[in-house]
């Protein structure tokens, strides 16, 4: 099994009820909502008559599809599920089993299974999926078609489904792939009115995951900085924390810590009212990446300004130090993303020694023509050492992506500009494709297209992992045992 791949973050759901509804033969037409339109404007309605006509119409042509379609297919799907049980183990975390929630969390956990869409050979892209098999008339089915995945440590990645984020009141939970043990887990969302969009702002990336014990102990971290009285982010912040293992563990606990962002004093005129804040940070982080150093450590990139690094997120009381970027590598916000132009990860070179690698294209977005543009690769030695100083490695002359296993290796993406309308068109990839490179031997390694029928918007979210390289290895160690 490949060691690394390329994954899109973006996961698609697959509906088990469709497909079933599809084998038998789909929708009557007698039970679509153009069906119930049709025949009210042929009716000749109009006016609050029509309105109540059409609302009659569709209660009746739902009753008739959740009777004559929809529970027919769920029958079907249970009987299959019965002689085809899953191979996936499903855990229920501690605090999901109780509450007002805790049946709503069972169904989505029996009724959500992981589904590798493509497991390509490196550096090919990887894709995940989730089949769903809610009953019809589930308040499940109401999510978006599809989850994300916001953080990734080894075997394990962590997903939010639906639109629940941090902050806000929607619906959803984290879900916790684990691909050495083919095993998921239903995490529920923070405690209510821990966090809202009053009292944090949300850190940018999402929830990071740290694998803190082989093979599948793992923390997930939220980290919410705090608004201060004027709505503004603050340098104090709440990491929420949830342990897989342990005595704290299957619960959201808090831990407040200080963010040493670079402030500057405040403006004079402030200055002057009375309740003018001594100082606030000179910009607003925003991470696009977060990743694990080590088993203790975690970092939070924001590409166009530096890092927060926490070297052991497990202490009682959590401690942050910031690390700038590299010497003018610093860029304002206005121009752009930084994800667009730039890539961070941490590379491991042994069991205890990592770097964490920086590569831009340095002028790209910043009024420089294509020949100028240089891609540039910078390392960080020691990260968890204070006195470790960026070194710049090599320089090379488009969304970059780091191989966490090949040390001089960039993944780099290719556009066919001409095609771009036709992709458009389409809803398929045609004019993109990635190419390796090794920085320091100053070659390229490899090029590959993106499949036929790849979609085309959103576009691919790419990062590099290795969950692949534990696919059931947890399982086959247990039957070797046997």
């Amino acid at each position: 099994m490949a060691e690394e791949v390329l994954v899109d973050r973006y996961v698609l759901f697959e509906d088990e009820l469709s497909e079933v509804t599809a084998e038998r033969g789909g929708t009557p037409p007698s039970l679509t909502v153009e069906s119930v339109l049709q025949r009210i404007a042929a009716a000749g309605l109009s006016g609050d008559e029509a309105e109540a006509a059409v609302e009659r119409a569709l209660d009746a042509v739902m009753s008739r599809y959740r009777a004559e379609i929809e529970a027919p297919a769920e029958a079907i799907l249970r009987v299959r599920k019965a002689f085809r049980p899953s191979a996936v183990e499903k855990v229920v975390a501690a605090a999901a089993l109780g509450g007002v929630d805790a049946a709503s969390y069972r169904e989505a956990l029996e009724g959500i299974e992981p589904r590798l869409c493509r497991v390509a050979e490196p550096p090919g892209l990887t894709s995940l999926a989730l089949r769903m098999s809610w009953p019809g008339d589930s308040a499940l089915r109401h999510f978006p078609a599809g989850a994300f995945v916001s953080g990734a440590d080894h075997n394990i990645l962590a997903l939010y489904v639906g639109p629940y984020r941090p902050g806000f009141a929607e619906a959803g939970f984290y879900l916790v792939y684990d691909a050495w043990a083919n095993s998921v887990a239903v995490v529920p969302p923070l405690p209510p009115r821990s966090a809202t969009m009053f009292s944090h702002c949300s850190i940018g990336t999402g929830v990071a995951v740290l694998r803190h014990g082989p093979p599948s102990d793992y923390v997930l971290v939220e980290l919410l900085p705090r608004q201060d009285d004027r709505g503004l982010i603050s340098n104090t912040a709440t990491l929420f924390m949830w342990r897989s293992s342990g005595p704290v563990a299957g619960r959201w606990i808090q831990k407040e810590a200080v963010l040493p962002l670079p402030t500057e004093p405040p403006d004079e005129e402030e200055d002057d009212e009375d309740d003018a804040s001594p100082e606030q940070p000179s910009y607003r982080f925003c991470a696009d990446t977060a990743f694990a150093v080590g088993s203790t450590c975690l970092c939070w990139v924001d590409l166009l300004q530096g890092m927060l690094v926490c070297n052991d997120v497990l202490a009682d009381h959590p401690e942050f130090r910031f690390v700038g970027l590299p010497e003018g590598c610093t860029v304002e916000p206005e121009h752009g993303r930084g994800d667009q132009h730039r890539s961070t990860c941490c590379v491991e070179r042994g069991e205890q020694k990592h770097t964490i690698k920086f590569v831009s294209m340095d002028g790209y977005g910043q009024g420089r023509p294509i020949s100028e543009v240089a891609l540039i690769t910078w390392t960080l030695d020691e990260p968890q050492d204070p006195r470790s100083e960026w070194k710049k490695a090599a320089a090379a002359s488009i969304c970059p992506v780091l191989s966490m296993l090949q040390d001089d290796v960039v993944y780099l993406e290719l556009v066919d500009n001409q095609r771009l309308e036709e992709d458009k068109a389409s809803g398929m990839l045609g004019g993109r494709c990635y190419m390796s490179l090794d920085m320091r031997r100053r070659r390229v390694l490899s090029v590959f297209k993106f499949s036929p029928g790849s979609r085309c918007f959103p576009p691919p979210d790419i990062f590099a992992s290795r969950f692949t390289m534990y696919l059931n290895k947890g399982i086959l160690g247990y039957i070797n045992k046997e």
